[in-house]
């Protein structure tokens, strides 16, 4: 069986997290990992939590706070949290693994750091998104051989869509 390791990437607000979405639901896949979503307080973007889709204690964590002009991160989210979904998610090696998004939030976060290596190293089939910056990590992953990066700002939606569709139809 052939790896898959898809990341979509570009930027903000284009859909990537939208297609992924899609995707799972078209492909019926069986899928682990996590989901970076917005947390709303009256209407207002408050910041961002962690969906976990493997079973958890405590689900829907918050790990920034949002201001003005920037995101406070709560120190220890992902160390914990999210280290947790990853191990976790390792132990479903038939479910594609769901990274999204992979950005620079999580930056100090070094126990997720090495556990996001490990996961990518160890697991099948990934589906993720990666945030368009300069950050180590990040080039790291789109540098390996066995990840292919598909770019919303060089291909449209529909072209994405479907090269990913085409992509996870073919699970053989």
């Amino acid at each position: 069986m052939k790896n898959k390791k898809v990341f979509l990437t570009g930027e903000k607000s284009v859909g990537k997290s939208f297609c992924i979405n899609e995707i799972i639901k078209e492909c019926q896949l069986s899928t682990c990992g996590f989901q970076t979503l917005p947390f709303y307080e009256q209407g207002i973007r408050k910041g961002f939590y962690l969906h976990a889709f493997v079973d958890v204690e405590e689900n829907d964590q918050r790990f920034s706070i949002q201001h003005d002009t920037y995101n406070e991160v709560i120190p220890g989210i992902f160390d914990t949290f999210g280290t947790e979904i990853l191990r976790k998610s390792r132990q479903l090696p038939a479910h594609v693994l769901i990274l999204d998004e992979i950005g620079r939030l999580e930056k100090d976060e070094q126990l997720f750091l090495s556990e996001l290596k490990k996961s990518i190293a160890e697991k099948r089939d990934i589906f993720g998104v990666l945030k368009k910056c300069e950050i180590q990590y990040i080039q790291e992953i789109k540098m390996r051989d066995d990840v292919v990066i598909l770019d919303f700002d060089k291909l449209s939606y529909q072209d994405i869509k479907a090269s990913a569709k085409r992509i996870w139809e073919d699970r053989s």
